[in-house]
């Protein structure tokens, strides 16, 4: 396999370290935590899900707005 040599601050060092097992690389290490991101924002939604989803995009398009709420942004930001 190729190896790359990629830098990181001593903080971001410290930190896989810290995350890392003692019988893990850094390799290993970073590998893991992609799977757990990918995991997290990448797997496909259930049929049922996307179904919903779709469907209250359908109600958006259509200008049903009901079930949600209105949001003052600028209290947010306070």
């Amino acid at each position: 396999m190729a190896m790359k040599t990629i830098r990181v601050t001593e903080e971001i060092h410290t930190k896989l370290a810290h995350l890392g097992l003692k019988s893990e690389t850094y390799n290993d290490i970073i590998a893991r935590l992609i799977d757990v991101y990918e995991r997290m924002y990448f797997d496909e939604l259930s049929d049922e899900d996307a179904d919903y989803y779709n469907e209250r995009i359908r109600h958006f398009e259509s200008g049903d707005y009901s079930g949600t709420r209105k949001v003052d942004l600028n209290a947010i930001r306070k």
